[in-house]
């Protein structure tokens, strides 16, 4: 009868042990098909890299926007111990200050002409205008090749440190110049004394403008 009975318990212990190992499939299975992703799961990561792409692209757009409508580029010159700056819109090119031809009976301001690939220049010296002393040319001195208020013309200058962006915010009025007249060729200072130039008004002054006729 124990041998009966033992049987009989190794049966159900063996049942048993084979529900159990269905039950450890089952579970496994339950347990892959949760972590498995899911439709809606897969497109999320793809959301969110669209998102972040888009949240770049607006970032990017407002940098430009600063650049292009809150600053002002300026190319910048030295005359004597003052700095100048001209909107870059209007400079085509920067030369060395070579093989002038002076020009008779022409006003103090006016250096000469020269003639850079075709196209004449009358070169100017515009320290006159805002009451600079004069320096002699060197070879650093430069010619800062201009097309405004409908007119080629050199720029003096005794030097040319290169391009800059100013933010419009740091651009203040012109100081008092004690009556002389020359603040209205300037669009403003900054902080740090460079001087905007307001170039159209300077080039429409009608000392310039009869030379340029005249030339």
């Amino acid at each position: 009868m124990k041998s009966n009975g033992q049987g009989k318990n190794g049966h159900r212990n063996n049942g048993q042990k084979t529900e159990q190992k269905r039950e450890e499939r089952k579970g496994a299975g339950r347990v892959s098909e949760g972590t498995a992703a899911q439709p809606g799961e897969k497109a999320a990561p793809a959301d969110k890299m669209k998102a972040t792409l888009e949240e770049r692209a607006r970032a990017l757009a407002k940098v430009t926007h600063v650049e292009s409508g809150e600053a002002r580029q300026v190319v910048v010159f030295s005359l004597a111990n003052e700095t100048y700056g001209i909107a870059t819109d209007y400079v085509r090119e920067v030369q060395p200050l070579e093989d002038v031809t002076p020009v008779p009976c022409t006003p103090s301001f006016v250096v000469g002409i020269i003639n850079i690939r075709g196209a004449i220049y009358s070169v100017i010296d515009i320290r006159e205008f805002f009451g600079v002393p004069k320096q002699e040319v060197n070879n650093l001195t430069k010619v800062i090749l201009v097309n405004a208020a409908g007119l080629l013309v050199g720029i003096l200058a005794d030097d040319v440190s290169g391009a800059k962006s100013i933010p419009l915010a740091e651009i203040k009025p012109p100081l008092d110049s004690k009556g002389n007249g020359k603040e209205e060729y300037i669009q403003g200072v900054t902080k740090d004394m460079l001087i905007i130039l307001d170039l159209e008004a300077l080039l429409r002054d009608e000392r310039i403008i009869v030379q340029s006729e005249v030339g």
